[in-house]
């Protein structure tokens, strides 16, 4: 997978949970960034939504940086990258 700061600056994508679960279920997620710091939670709902998708999960870096990286003001968790 090529650096992901490359993939989140050059490709369309979903931020937040809510969303990616949803791009994931519509088959619209090629996929899915996951911060080092996510809750448990979050890895938890990820890991079963892609469990029957062929869809990559990457951890990456810090909540805080993944929302910079994305353009946002607040931390993120997941970020999906979309087809």
């Amino acid at each position: 997978m090529q650096d992901y700061t490359i993939l989140i600056k050059n490709s369309s994508r979903l931020v937040g949970l809510k969303q990616v679960l949803a791009g994931v279920t519509n088959d619209a997620v090629r996929c899915v960034l996951v911060s080092c710091d996510s809750d448990d939670f979050v890895m938890r709902a990820i890991s079963d939504a892609v469990s029957t998708k062929d869809i990559l999960v990457q951890t990456v870096c810090g909540k805080h940086k993944l929302g910079k990286l994305c353009g946002i003001d607040v931390a993120c968790a997941v970020v999906g990258i979309l087809k």
